[in-house]
C-alpha cells in the first residue's frame, strides 16, 4: 500500500521482510496451530511465513495490496511475484488484492496479521483492516495479531515526526513510517473494533494477541 501524508508518499510495501528474516518465536507459534483450519494471512508481504501457514492449514488465502502481489521481486530465492509463487507452489491456496477484499465473503477459522498494523500510517485504513478481519472471521474464529513493541530501529525513528502510533522518518530511500504497538495499544484498538482479547503475551520484542469476535 502507498499513502500520501502531508504531501509525502510512504511506500509501506518496502517494510515487508523476506522468509530469510523470520522470527523464530513467531514461526514456532504459527507452526503450532492445530485443527487444519482455513487461514487468511492478512498482509502477506513477501510470504515470510507462508510455508509454515500452508503446512498447518487446509487452505490459505494470502492478502496484500495489488502492487505487493504483482510486483516482480525475490520470493524464497526466486525472481517472481507473490501471486505467481502461490499459484505455482501452494495448491488449494489463493491471493486476493486488498483493493478487492470488500467483495470477498468467505469466512475463516484463523486470520493472521503479523507485523502489519505497525506499517499503517493512516487511522482510516487501520480501522478498515480491523473491520475486514472481523467480518471475515467465523463466529468461533481466531484472529492472531503480532506486533513489535520494541526494536533497535525505534531510537532512530524517534528523531522523526510523531504520527499516529509511531513516527515518520525520511532517509536516503524516502519517507517511511514505524508504528510502536505495545499490548495496551493493541488491546485498545481491538476492543474499539469489536474484538475480545482472549490471550496476550510478549516474547522478546514481539507482542502476541489472540482475539475473538465479541459475542
Amino acid at each position: 500500500m502507498r499513502y500520501i501524508i502531508d504531501g509525502v508518499e510512504i511506500r509501506s510495501e518496502n517494510a515487508a521482510k523476506p522468509s530469510t528474516q523470520k522470527s523464530s518465536s513467531v514461526d514456532s507459534y504459527l507452526g503450532s496451530i492445530k485443527g487444519n483450519p482455513a487461514i487468511l494471512d492478512f498482509g502477506c508481504g513477501k510470504l515470510r511465513y507462508s510455508d509454515t501457514l500452508v503446512s498447518v492449514a487446509s487452505e490459505v488465502t494470502f492478502v496484500d495490496s495489488k502492487l505487493q502481489l504483482n510486483r516482480d521481486q525475490i520470493i524464497r530465492g526466486e525472481k517472481t511475484n507473490v501471486k505467481e509463487y502461490v499459484e505455482t507452489n501452494y495448491p488449494h491456496c489463493q491471493t486476493i488484492p486488498y483493493e478487492l477484499l470488500a467483495k470477498h465473503n468467505d469466512s475463516y477459522d484463523v486470520i493472521t496479521c503479523t507485523n502489519v498494523l505497525s506499517a499503517i500510517p493512516c487511522s482510516k485504513t487501520l480501522s478498515e483492516i480491523l473491520d475486514h478481519i472481523l467480518r471475515l472471521l467465523k463466529g468461533n474464529g481466531l484472529a492472531i495479531f503480532v506486533n513489535q513493541h520494541r526494536n533497535s530501529y525505534f531510537k532512530k525513528y524517534e528523531s522523526g515526526e510523531k504520527l499516529l502510533h509511531g513516527y515518520l522518518r525520511t532517509g536516503p530511500k524516502g519517507t517511511s513510517y514505524y508504528g510502536v504497538l505495545d499490548g495496551k495499544t493493541i488491546e485498545e484498538l481491538l476492543t474499539k473494533h469489536g474484538y475480545d482479547i482472549s490471550k496476550s503475551w510478549c516474547v522478546g520484542e514481539s507482542t502476541f494477541s489472540e482475539a475473538l469476535p465479541r459475542k
